[in-house]
Order: C-alpha cells, then structure tokens, then sequence
C-alpha cells in the first residue's frame, strides 16, 4: 500500500503545473529586465491599435523539473509592455499554457505594473505554439 500511494502522490504531481512564477514574482522580473537585443523573437503581428509591427521575445527559460519548462515572453507597445509567463511539458507543444501576465505603460490601463485579468487569452494557438518552439529550441 506504500508504494501505491506514493506512486500516486509522484504523478499528480507531475501532472500539476509548476506556476514557477507568481504575479509579483513576474513584476520584480520585468521591473529589473535589461533589454537583451539578442533574445530569440517567438512571433511577430501586426497592431492595429498602434499602427506597428511588434516582436514578441522570449526573454527567459527556465527548466522547472519533472519535464517542464517555463518561459517569459515580452511585447513592447505603444501604450507599454506586457510580459508573459508559460510553462508545458517539454516535447509536447500543444501543453503550452500561459499562467501569467503582467502589464505597465503610460496609459490609464496599466499606469504602474500590475496583472492581467486573463493570462494568454490574446495569444492565438499559431502564436502559443512559436512560443512553445522558441522555448523547446533554446532549451538545453
């Protein structure tokens, strides 16, 4: 019976995200980033809303454990920055979720760094998965 459950207690844990990143946790990240012009570029759109093209950069990966890896991803807009953190299971594309999301600009919306009501419901599956590859590629 010991070996059952701690077999049991072994994968559901593995089975739960790591949330290796709290909202606060990712504020501190994007209040002491450093522009790194050599960050790999997870995908590029066109804003309507600021009339440019916008890189999205994955600016950090992390190995989390237990086949997970996390990652924060960053957009500058004309408005302000927004940074995302998300995990997946390493090798597995389509488990790719954002967790995180934290954003700060020069407008009403966002005057200082706060969180995002709903983590990735901007990003579209196309984009989910450029960060998922950007992620799996600069992974060791």
């Amino acid at each position: 019976m010991k070996k059952l459950l701690t077999t049991t207690i072994v994968f559901l844990s593995t089975a739960n995200p790591s949330f290796a990143m709290t909202p606060s946790d990712l504020a501190i990240f994007a209040t002491n980033y450093k522009y790194n012009e050599n960050a790999p570029v997870a995908y590029s759109y066109y804003d309507k809303a600021c009339q440019t093209n916008v890189s999205v950069s994955l600016v950090k990966i992390m190995d989390l454990g237990n086949g997970r890896i996390g990652g924060i991803t960053n957009q500058f807009l004309c408005w302000g920055a927004t940074y995302t953190y998300l995990e997946m299971t390493r090798g597995n594309l389509q488990s790719i979720r954002a967790f995180v999301a934290i954003g700060a600009g020069r407008s009403t919306r966002y005057t200082n760094w706060g969180p995002v009501a709903n983590p990735g419901d901007d990003l579209t599956p196309n984009q989910l998965t450029s960060v998922a590859k950007t992620m799996t590629a600069n992974t060791k």
